[in-house]
């Protein structure tokens, strides 16, 4: 058999050509599966990558995707408490997971809908950050919510958390409560009826006291049980001491997928690399 070439005038002879049709159609084959591999693994580590480094912070229950940040701003909060707020804040933006942020005072409002991005609580953590210290005593910006705080309706915090994960349909959220847990009288009929809601709702409850008093915290401890303080060592600092405010596993799925990527290109430059015709 003759084929006609590109660069030649004249045909070259080829015997056979039949015999070709074998080890093109695998090698056709195998380029197509190779291609369909490298593809998957292309996809599958984009997807990975979205949530590499995203952990639980140490507030956050075990299983909570998105927790909802109910945080007490009445007269009550201020000074060395401020402290507190910004540590568990910060935690809560290195564990680079969803967010929502609901402040209350005798009312309540939601500030972030939930699955906000981390990065959001950002801008609140200044307010709580002295800008300079007087007499050895902090002293804070005066911040967007002076006028708002008052009295403490614990219950109007809860309902508006609750509300807001239901409205986004979460499916594994959380409330996280920060608080002196100093609650008015007059609200406490309405809070033990929100946290039997709650735990009707099976809706995971965290609380974060911000040196609350024993009557108070044993309370909340008969509301929400024990467990559902966070240890107070979430919120120690000290040259020699330090606490790792997020929980993530390491990334091995992510690293699999990475060298398995690798391995697939390398076969791919051995495999499929044009053929080098050697002189007679």
């Amino acid at each position: 058999m003759r084929l006609p070439t590109l660069n030649r005038t004249e045909p070259v002879e080829l015997a056979r050509l039949h015999t070709l049709r074998g080890p093109m159609v695998r090698t056709s084959a195998g380029r197509i599966l190779l291609a369909g591999a490298l593809a998957a693994t292309l996809a599958g580590i984009v997807l990975l990558a979205r949530s590499a480094g995203a952990g639980r912070a140490a507030v956050l229950p075990s299983g909570a995707t998105t927790g909802c940040v109910a945080l007490d701003m009445s007269a009550s909060i201020s000074g060395p408490v401020y402290e507190r707020v910004a540590t568990t804040l910060r935690g809560i933006v290195n564990a680079n997971q969803g967010i929502c942020l609901v402040m209350f005072s005798d009312t309540a409002y939601e500030l972030l809908p939930p699955n906000s991005p981390p990065g959001a609580l950002l801008q609140f953590i200044p307010y709580f950050v002295p800008v300079r210290f007087y007499g050895g005593y902090p002293v804070f910006a005066q911040s967007p919510w002076d006028q708002f705080s008052g009295g403490t309706r614990i219950s109007a915090g809860f309902v508006a958390a609750d509300s807001a994960l239901k409205r986004a349909h979460v499916k594994h959220g959380a409330i996280l409560l920060i608080s002196d847990l100093d609650d008015s009288v007059a609200d406490e009929p309405q809070l033990d009826a929100e946290a039997l809601q709650l735990r009707k709702e099976h809706m995971p409850v965290r609380i974060v006291p911000l040196f609350a008093e024993t009557a108070n915290k044993n309370y909340f401890a008969g509301l929400f049980g024990s467990r559902a303080f966070v240890n107070p060592a979430a919120f120690r600092h000290s040259a020699h001491k330090s606490v790792q405010l997020v929980a993530a596993a390491a990334p091995w799925g992510l690293l699999s997928l990475g060298v398995v990527l690798v391995i697939l290109l390398v076969g791919n430059e051995r495999w499929n690399a044009r053929l080098e015709v050697q002189p007679a």
